[in-house]
């Protein structure tokens, strides 16, 4: 048995530890179509575990994770005890899939192309924020639990000041097809940038004429035909760091 437990040990630690990177990278994205909801650019962060494969160098397997950012308005509420209220959209993307690099790795830039699938959860939430409370009474998170009976309503830790709801959360099953490029800096550290296509087949476009703008307009018709091409719901464009683990 502590033989068994002593292999099965040494097959993760060369799994976590042999030649695995890690990256991070920020980003803007565009939608591709119009939706009822979930359709305004904004930012994008990801952050992408990956090891090559045993037999080719050349082949690696991500596992990331992918958040976007699609709007979020806040505005004033109740004159006499002020409360903030923020309304939010946004995605949360878990993927995996491989990634094929340039053969050699010689050089300092070294591009590559990758598919990942998985499950995307969007969501709108609505936060409300107050002041501290008044005589040691949490008073607007107090008005809260008593006028909502939903579950989803759910005060922080005492005194905290704010509030917040889930107004709408769907689930569903894409892919992202990616082209980038490594830029290697030292042994250990790099430049990391490129573009995603992120694919979701579930989600409904409404009818409109919308295209992405660009202060390059030629440039940004030819990237939309693209993403059209292939069926995608958002463009992702996206500039970070890779570390070698």
């Amino acid at each position: 048995m502590i033989k068994n437990n002593i292999y099965i040990y040494i097959a993760f630690s060369s799994f976590i530890f042999s030649s695995s990177y890690l990256e991070i990278d920020f980003g803007h994205h565009a939608p591709q179509g119009s939706f009822d909801k979930y359709s305004e650019p904004g930012f994008s962060f990801r952050a992408s575990y990956s090891w090559p494969d045993s037999r080719h160098s050349h082949i690696k397997y991500d596992v990331s994770i992918q958040y976007l950012h699609f709007n979020s308005q806040s505005w004033i509420d109740n004159s006499s005890y002020p409360i903030t209220v923020t309304n939010s959209e946004q995605s949360v993307g878990f993927l995996f899939g491989p990634r094929l690099m340039s053969p050699t790795s010689r050089g300092a830039i070294r591009p590559y192309i990758g598919f990942k699938g998985g499950l995307f959860i969007f969501s709108e939430t609505v936060k409300y924020e107050w002041e501290d409370d008044w005589n040691g009474l949490d008073w607007a998170c107090l008005f809260f639990n008593l006028a909502e009976s939903d579950d989803d309503y759910n005060c922080y830790d005492d005194n905290s000041g704010s509030v917040s709801n889930t107004l709408d959360s769907e689930f569903y099953l894409g892919a992202i097809f990616e082209m980038g490029s490594n830029f290697k800096i030292n042994d250990k550290l790099g430049l990391d940038f490129g573009v995603q296509y992120n694919i979701i087949p579930s989600l409904e476009a409404i009818e409109s004429s919308y295209t992405p703008e660009d202060s390059n307009g030629e440039q940004a018709l030819k990237i939309t035909q693209i993403a059209k091409t292939i069926n995608a719901d958002y463009i992702t464009f996206y500039l970070g760091c890779y570390f070698k683990l």
